[in-house]
């Protein structure tokens, strides 16, 4: 049975094409029905299963290459991806706007809706975002660094013969075998560096909710000792809310 298989009468799905999957959701009874894909077949097959008639599908895509491909296969239905463009100028204090990537401010816009308060939401993928959206829903720009499974991935190419480890943090410190002092120099440094951003944005910013999304995110929320609140689907949150707000 399809995750997809509900009463909801909506018609309209969601999609989020990452770097590495594509995400498709339905938001049936107050919460969020999602299926996983790397494929774009696989994906309008998924949809295609959906029992209620689709005539609507939102799109946000960081890769111009699916982003045709579903424009080629979605058939007779509406499809809208929403970019940039289509934010309005007053909600980005950005200096570079053509650059940002649409799922860093949808992901803001999707916690900005569930707190309604200023935000800040590290998005925890391929490539690891910070952003901070102030309490007027003004998305104020963060932090781009390299994802978790990014920076595990570093040595295999570059020193062939470390040992692969585990994702935690020792107890103890220094690292004491070559294993520890990798996790310390690889998970350590990606934790510390939150940290960090963290610990700047308390300083710049009086009142915010922390929230943790993307693949990563349930990892993250061990390392960082369980603070923020993790919700996996906020650029599917933000896609809905530009449905219902444009």
């Amino acid at each position: 049975m399809s995750n997809f298989e509900s009463e909801n009468q909506d018609s309209s799905i969601y999609i989020d094409v990452g770097n590495s999957s594509i995400k498709i959701g339905v938001f049936q009874n107050d919460k969020w029905k999602v299926n996983s894909t790397k494929e774009v077949e696989e994906a309008i097959v998924l949809i295609n299963k959906y029992e209620q008639p689709v005539s609507r599908i939102f799109l946000c895509s960081v890769r111009k290459e699916l982003s045709e491909a579903f424009s080629k296969q979605v058939g007779d239905r509406t499809l809208k991806q929403v970019m940039i463009s289509d934010i309005p100028a007053r909600n980005l204090d950005y200096d570079t706007p053509e650059t940002l990537g649409i799922d860093r401010y949808l992901a803001c816009s999707g916690a900005y809706s569930i707190a309604n308060k200023g935000v800040v939401v590290i998005d925890a993928g391929s490539a690891c975002t910070i952003d901070y959206m102030d309490a007027n829903g003004v998305f104020q720009g963060g932090v781009i660094m390299p994802g978790l499974k990014s920076i595990l991935s570093i040595f295999k190419e570059a020193a062939p013969e470390l040992p692969e480890i585990k994702v935690g943090i020792p107890a103890n410190f220094p690292g004491k075998s070559t294993k520890e002092s990798l996790q310390w120099g690889q998970v350590g440094f990606f934790v510390d560096g939150i940290i960090s951003v963290i610990n700047a944005y308390d300083e710049k910013v009086e009142d915010y909710n922390l929230y943790l999304t993307g693949g990563d995110a349930p990892v993250l929320y061990e390392l960082l000792g369980h603070i923020g609140e993790v919700h996996p689907n906020l650029v599917l949150t933000g896609l809905r809310e530009m449905e219902y707000t444009s």
